[in-house]
């Protein structure tokens, strides 16, 4: 029978949980009370206090216009000329016509105005005038009393407010006449939703849902007692939404939730002491390392448990991180020597092609197979490259060697390399290539590969027998290259992943050569490298594909650059002596032979100590070293060379299977003037060699000849 422990010395897991839950059950009670008061009061609060503003603006509104009302009569009324006019002439109208124009509206509310005798007779109105018999009554009576003063007339909706003035001869002070003016009570409404009430209204109903809030009026009307009533239940909506209120809500939520976890965690002291100097063993480990480190077994069981697995993975990831580095260095060991070892033979054979298109060069048979052995030398030159620099061009650190590109005769390039694969699986190309040039700026290797791995991609996946079809056209100021097949199409689900790193369709016996899933990833970085894009669509599986690259082109005034850089023949060196060092006997000789081809004296070495009793022989303008030599190495070589008097003003050259930044870093701190990667372009030699032969400065004749 298992034996239960005691709480006290059960695992810390239980423990803290047990803590945690009644730390949280007791701040989400909190929460949710603080919550519910909270919304309450602030939204209670809220709809009170914009109804009040709103009654007081509506009411502040009402009283400003009568205001402008009583002036502005006030003002009319007052005028002597008013009063002259009603005395000493018989034509008034002439005189109260300039008055009549000007008070039809008050503040965009419609007034009715009258002027009368003093007996209260009409003499002439503003045309709205519209004064029934009571209120013609009234006037007499303000009048007779001498009395300026207002009153309301009817009741609800017909109710209107009358106003008199009282219009004054200068002489005497006694009133001549009266200027009598009203307005509808419901023009005065400032809104929809707002009424007048006044002390001599007679209320037949109860009054419904607002709020009431005296007019503060000029003396005048403020017998009346005028009161605005507003009818608040429309502005409820305007804060359903208390957002102000989640906010604060949100924020005591953050504070109880802050107290609960300072709480937790000072609960928690006690409970995780040895899982924190658990934690701090692991902290080390991503900082210092995992050499040498080991967790002390102590503490509760669980932790003792834990260190245990800790110390048991430490132990196995050791192992694999010792066999991983020997694997990655003999890796990159293996990389740069197979680089080297595949140069090596390229070299050679390089310079015999070239040698046999300089030599043959009326011969098309012959120039037309060197041509072919160039450009598949080239071609697996730049696999070499690849080999070594995949790992950047993934990681996106790849560059590129910009210069002006004809894109046609890059197409036509990456057609000839594909050919032998379409060719075996019976397809069709159709190949439709726009006629005018199109130039870009940009890596010809880098763009044949491009072309090339779409044009692979579209045969792969294209059953025997397909068609194939790529077309260069010009769009505005883009070149587009698309390539369509009738193959097996992309589904829905893989198309918007297509260019991801090791994404490939699912593989069938037909396509058993299906690659590692690069090509079209290295393909969208390559493109972008070169300010393009690249996209890819399919109707579906069975519906084939079509990938399309859209390209810059070059501007019209670099375009007419680029073809007189095309046009320009190459410098043209003066004859000089080349000592050729390299172990590799028919890279040497097929070096000298294409040199010699060039009009310069050659002399050859195959070992170092044979270059330098070349050197204690004869004197030498430029010496061609490979920096792989068996007995010494070529920088070893160089400083050799150096000491000699007569070798002072030579120029070196490094010529080496080794291409890294690196070793052109070696050589230049090795004293080389240039560091030239095998296999070697004739032209890119030859230029070399009549570049720096233009900076040289050849030692005196009297010197050459100390040995």
């Amino acid at each position: 029978m298992r034996r239960r422990l005691p709480l006290h010395t059960g695992s810390l897991t239980q423990r803290f949980a047990f803590a945690s839950a009644v730390l949280a059950a007791v701040a989400v009670l909190l929460v949710a009370a603080a919550s519910f008061w909270m919304v309450n009061r602030q939204h209670t609060s809220a709809i009170d206090l914009l109804q009040q503003r709103e009654v007081a603006f509506q009411a502040r509104t009402v009283g400003d216009t009568l205001a402008t009302l009583a002036s502005r009569m006030d003002e009319v009324a007052g005028s002597p000329i008013l009063a002259t006019g009603l005395v000493d002439s018989a034509g008034r109208e002439t005189y109260l016509a300039p008055f009549i124009g000007g008070l039809r509206q008050i503040n965009g509310i419609p007034v009715q105005v009258l002027f009368t005798d003093f007996e209260g007779k009409p003499i002439a109105g503003n045309g709205q005038e519209r004064f029934d018999g009571p209120q013609l009554a009234w006037l007499r009576g303000r009048i007779d009393a001498g009395v300026e003063s207002a009153a309301i007339f009817g009741q609800g909706a017909d109710a209107e407010l009358v106003g008199v003035s009282l219009l004054r001869y200068s002489r005497t002070n006694t009133p001549e006449g009266a200027l009598v003016y009203k307005v509808r009570l419901r023009d005065l409404r400032p809104g929809a939703t707002s009424n007048f009430v006044w002390k001599a209204q007679a209320r037949t109903t109860a009054p419904g849902p607002g709020l009431e809030l005296p007019v503060k009026a000029p003396p005048r009307f403020a017998h009346l007692g005028l009161t605005l009533r507003v009818d608040t239940s429309g502005l409820d909506h305007i804060l359903e939404e208390p957002w102000s209120q989640y906010g604060l809500i949100g924020g005591i939520a953050g504070l109880i939730a802050l107290v609960v976890f300072l709480l937790g965690t000072r609960l928690s002291l006690g409970l995780t002491q040895d899982l924190r100097k658990l934690e701090g063993f692991a902290s080390r480990l991503g900082q210092e390392g995992i050499d040498g480190q080991r967790a002390e077994l102590a503490g509760s069981s669980e932790t003792v448990n834990l260190a245990r697995a800790f110390n048991g993975m430490l132990d196995r990831l050791h192992s694999q991180q010792e066999h991983l580095r020997r694997e990655h260095q003999r890796k990159d060991e293996f990389l740069a020597m197979l680089a080297h070892e595949l140069r090596n033979p390229l070299a050679p054979i390089s310079s015999a092609a070239q040698l046999l298109r300089m030599l043959f060069a009326n011969e098309p048979r012959i120039r037309q197979a060197s041509e072919v052995i160039s450009r598949q030398v080239a071609h697996m030159t730049h696999l070499v490259d690849d080999l070594l620099d995949v790992s950047r061009v993934t990681r996106g650190l790849a560059t590129i060697n910009k210069a002006d590109v004809e894109l046609g005769a890059v197409l036509r390039e990456a057609v000839e390399q594909v050919t032998p694969i379409i060719e075996a699986r019976g397809h069709r190309l159709l190949l439709d290539i726009a006629p005018e040039s199109l130039p870009v700026c940009g890596d010809r290797t880098r763009l044949i590969q491009v072309a090339a791995n779409l044009l692979n991609n579209a045969a792969k996946y294209t059953p025997d027998g397909g068609d194939l079809r790529v077309t260069l056209r010009q769009h505005r100021d883009m070149a587009v290259l698309r390539i369509q097949d009738n193959g097996i199409g992309i589904g829905p689900d893989l198309l918007p992943v297509v260019f991801d790193l090791f994404t490939q369709a699912q593989r069938t016996p037909d396509r058993a050569q299906g690659g590692l899933g690069l090509g079209l990833a290295l393909v969208k970085k390559l493109v972008e490298l070169h300010g393009g894009d690249v996209a890819a669509e399919s109707g579906g599986l069975g519906q084939g594909s079509t990938f399309t690259v859209r390209l810059p082109l070059l501007e019209h005034g670099r375009r007419t650059a680029r073809t007189a850089l095309a046009t320009a023949t190459p410098a043209v060196a003066p004859t000089s002596r080349i000592l050729v060092v390299d172990d590799n006997v028919d890279a040497a000789d097929t070096l000298a032979l294409l040199l010699g081809s060039a009009g310069h004296r050659l002399t050859v070495a195959h070992s170092a100590q044979a270059a330098l009793m070349e050197a204690a022989r004869d004197h030498f303008d430029f010496i061609l070293l490979d920096i792989g030599l068996p007995d010494m190495s070529g920088h070893e070589l160089a400083a050799a060379l150096k000491k000699l008097p007569q070798f002072s003003d030579a120029v070196l050259i490094a010529v080496s299977g080794y291409g890294q930044e690196q070793d052109r870093h070696m050589s230049r701190e090795a004293g080389f003037a240039a560091h030239l990667v095998k296999p070697i372009l004739a032209d890119e030699l030859i230029d070399t060699i009549a570049r720096l032969a233009a900076t040289r400065k050849p030692l005196p004749a009297a010197h050459r000849g100390q040995v």
